[in-house]
């Protein structure tokens, strides 16, 4: 895992970005009417949460000085009602608002999902794939968060403050005040402690990023840590990464620890000078009874809400370094030329290379004027040692990626005038690594195409070779296959892949490697299904093994970078050339 990802990861973010929060305005407009019911079910919760301390007084002074049955019967009534409408705003309010959470991940996620299956496979060389998933996963659900526990919360917090602040001046301008002399000192202790719970919080992302990318890099490479036996050195290294994040964590926890007893703290000394004011006040005449419990009431409710908000400041935090994360991922651009439900082309097969020049780096060509032309229905092998470009060749065919100069004509017609939906349709490619996607056989093979039902699947199927095999797993073409094939051989996984590109019915084939990792036998199974497959198609072979490439009408050797030798294998061994050298090195240490 990259030191980028690491870093990237390890954002903290602001506590409010506005520029972040009006990007996220288009997700909550379809679903603005459950969001302003929230809004509103909090606010309608909130004022009748700050009528209850003022009835609850009237309740004392009508009850214990004026001795009004009546009254206190109504009022205690008043009370139950209110405290029902609270419940039920309650209710309403924390379900509209997970409603419009829930609804924001859901379209993001899609709109993430969308937007990374239109990003050109340049963007995937140099982004690790825990990075995407993490964007898509976590990233998402924390920006849900900040909807469904956040950002109205926060607001409704900030009006019980407002309102209780006010209700009590109201009552007695005098002991309201008192009441909130305590409030600077809560302030800096809010401060104090939300400094040290941030920096707290940054190093436990820091090292659960770390802890992360271990994970799934030893997980990654278990077979070699089992195979050099380093399961101990690696499961020390670990344990010291679980172990920093355990202190982080800890770190955090202590600061939480803390502040909520302070905060407790707090209102108990306001209780006190309220109890202490307020019983002089009632003894000399100046205030009721009853409004001494209310502002008793008032005092005690009064410091929930600061908690709250001093404790969604990391959500907050959480949530923006999350938006831009996201954010910079959607601003990423998609690839140009992409027509979706384009139909493939119907070619004659026809390539041409002119003159053609790639790099990755476009300091560093890996592919210099390269030129050839493959005729319609013409079989070629393309070899040469590794790194001399032979599956740089596939991908600029396909215009996975553009390249530097040159041409590459299709029958005639640039690449560039198709559709590149259109383009990749019309060209079948067989890899040496095949993936497989956890789910049934069928649809591996067919790849969720719905026009083509399970007998025609397995027509194809029997011209590659593939559905003795299929047939046979438990459940037959509707088993399931494990993630990346774990219950296939790699030949299996091979044959599964001829019958997925003979559905599709190219008219120009691709084979990177197909039969190089493969036992003799199940090579042989591959070469009659290739012999079928290229019938009526222009097919390029990609080949290590140059046993596997005798049939074809002619073989393009490529050595760093350039074509050097082309011509059939019987010509290319007369000639004494790097074919022949090959062909030398290989079967010398065959025998």
């Amino acid at each position: 895992m990259s030191d980028r990802y690491v870093q990237d990861d390890e954002i903290v973010g602001t506590v409010y970005d506005a520029r972040l929060m009006r990007r996220l305005i288009p997700f909550i407009r379809p679903h603005l009417k459950a969001a302003i019911a929230a809004v509103m079910l909090v606010f309608l919760g909130m004022g009748m949460f700050l009528v209850n301390p003022w009835v609850l007084g009237r309740v004392v002074d009508l009850g214990i000085r004026a001795g009004d049955a009546a009254a206190v019967t109504r009022l205690g009534l008043m009370y139950g009602v209110l405290e029902l409408l609270i419940f039920l705003a309650a209710c309403g309010q924390n379900y509209l608002l997970q409603y419009v959470g829930q609804q924001v991940m859901l379209e993001l996620r899609t709109r993430l999902f969308r937007h990374l299956q239109r990003l050109p496979v340049r963007f995937f060389d140099r982004n690790p794939v825990g990075r995407l998933v993490t964007r898509v996963t976590n990233d998402v659900a924390a920006l849900g968060e900040l909807f469904s526990s956040g950002l109205v919360v926060v607001l409704g917090d900030a009006v019980v403050l407002v309102g209780i602040a006010a209700a009590m001046l109201l009552l007695d301008p005098l002991l309201g005040l008192a009441t909130l002399a305590t409030l600077p000192l809560l302030v800096v202790a809010a401060v104090y402690f939300q400094s040290r719970i941030r920096t707290a919080y940054r190093l436990v992302r820091q090292r659960l990023a770390r802890l992360n990318a271990t994970l799934a890099e030893n997980l990654s490479g278990m077979k070699i840590i089992r195979m050099y036996q380093r399961e101990a050195d690696r499961e020390k290294g670990f344990a010291e990464l679980n172990a920093g994040h355990r202190d982080a964590q800890l770190q955090s926890l202590f600061h939480h620890a803390i502040f909520s007893p302070t905060v407790t703290v707090i209102n108990a000394v306001t209780i006190v000078i309220v109890m202490l004011l307020g019983g002089w006040m009632v003894q000399n005449g100046q205030i009721s009874i009853g409004v001494l419990v209310s502002f008793l009431a008032y005092a005690q409710f009064f410091f929930f809400p600061i908690r709250n908000i001093s404790e969604k400041v990391t959500l907050f935090q959480s949530a923006m370094a999350a938006a831009e994360r996201v954010f910079a991922l959607l601003d990423e651009r998609e690839e140009e030329g992409l027509e979706e439900g384009a139909a493939p082309l119907r070619w004659r097969g026809e390539i041409a290379f002119d003159r053609v020049v790639f790099g990755y780096d476009p300091a560093r060509p890996v592919l210099r004027d390269i030129s050839f032309r493959i005729e319609a229905g013409e079989s070629v092998a393309i070899v040469g040692h590794t790194g001399a470009g032979k599956t740089t060749l596939a991908s600029l065919l396909q215009r996975f990626y553009e390249i530097d100069a040159g041409t590459i004509t299709i029958d005639g017609n640039r690449l560039d005038g198709y559709s590149k939906d259109a383009l990749r349709r019309g060209i079948g490619v067989i890899q040496q690594d095949v993936f497989i996607f956890s789910g049934s056989a069928i649809e591996n093979v067919r790849l969720w195409n719905d026009a083509l039902d399970e007998r025609s699947v397995l027509a194809h199927a029997e011209k590659a070779r593939a559905a003795g095999f299929l047939r046979a797993l438990p459940g037959g073409c509707s088993g399931e296959l494990y993630e990346r094939g774990a219950n296939l051989s790699t030949g299996q996984r091979q044959l599964l892949a001829f019958a997925r590109a003979l559905c599709a019915d190219p008219p120009i084939l691709i084979l990177d490697e197909a039969t190089s990792a493969v036992d003799t036998e199940t090579e042989k199974a591959i070469q009659e299904a290739i012999e079928t497959m290229s019938h009526g198609r222009t097919c390029l072979i990609i080949a290590h093994r140059l046993s596997t490439i005798r049939h074809c009408n002619r073989i393009l050797v490529l050595h760093d970078g350039r074509l050097v030798e082309q011509g059939t294998h019987d010509e290319l061994l007369a000639r004494g050339g790097h074919y022949a050298r090959l062909h030398e090195i290989q079967f010398a240490s065959s025998s």
